[in-house]
């Protein structure tokens, strides 16, 4: 009968003894002048003088729950010619799987043809114009005070079925530089507004629903941003100065002529 040899951990008074011995040795061994111990290293936290980053404002898609639970969301958009051409917030369509495109009960599909780098703006392309392509002003007029009409294009209908509306919005005053070439609307429009055009009083699109950035105010990009966009990416918009709606005919009734929903299928 052989006898098998003792386990080694199994002698405190020699193997495990002179590993603690072996770790207390490398704790003690005093530091080189100019050295820092990887020990010590990993809790030297730097002093904090940035500034503490804010949460990025809200924007206004229908997205009450994570795109990948709910699987899609939702915004507003509008043709700006002829030939099928949409704007809408460039939120809306980021990484979106489908684009879908729904008008008075018909649903369509898009492709993302560009997107703006310096603004929330985006370029999508359909089979074909449904209602009527959106006209810009040649010289932008909106100003701190003036009224203007904005509505996401679900609540479109309701707001026809109360008599229409000429205006819900009122323009703000823009802040900083970061807001330049935006104009701040004071108006409660809330979810699925995001990409829609801001009409002014000859119904006429003075901007494009961007974001919101407090409870009552929001920005869009300007008329002159988007027609640059829309410039560079050859389509051919249409600009008058001329009002585009009869003095007895409401915003409402124009937004809904030249808007349609946008849905973002992931």
């Amino acid at each position: 009968m052989t006898t098998e040899p003792p386990d080694r951990l199994a002698q405190p008074g020699r193997s495990c003894i002179a590993r603690w011995c072996a770790s207390v040795i490398l704790v003690v061994l005093p530091l080189t002048a100019g050295t820092v111990s990887p020990a010590r290293s990993q809790f030297l936290l730097p002093a904090r003088t940035d500034v503490p980053v804010l949460a990025p404002p809200k924007p206004l898609t229908r997205a009450d729950l994570p795109p990948v639970e709910r699987g899609e969301r939702a915004g507003t958009g509008f043709f700006v010619d002829e030939a099928g051409h949409m704007l809408t917030a460039r939120h809306v369509v980021q990484a979106c799987g489908r684009i879908m495109v729904q008008k008075e009960g018909r649903t369509s599909a898009a492709r993302l043809v560009a997107v703006s780098t310096p603004y929330d703006l985006a370029l999508l392309k359909t089979a074909k114009t449904r209602g009527l392509a959106a006209t810009f002003p040649r010289s932008v007029v909106s100003a701190p005070s003036g009224i203007v009409f904005v509505a996401d294009y679900v609540n479109l209908p309701t707001s026809l079925a109360r008599g229409a509306m000429l205006a819900n919005a009122s323009v703000g005053t823009t802040n900083g530089s970061d807001e330049a070439g935006h104009i701040a609307l004071n108006t409660n429009i809330t979810f699925g507004a995001s990409g829609a055009p801001v009409l002014d009083s000859r119904g006429l699109v003075e901007g494009v629903v961007s974001r919101k950035t407090a409870v009552n105010r929001v920005l869009a990009v300007g008329a002159g941003g988007a027609k640059a966009f829309l410039a560079a990416s050859n389509v051919r918009l249409q600009e008058d100065d001329r009002p585009q709606i009869s003095g007895s005919a409401s915003r409402a009734h124009r937004a809904a002529s030249i808007s349609a929903r946008i849905i973002c299928m992931n």
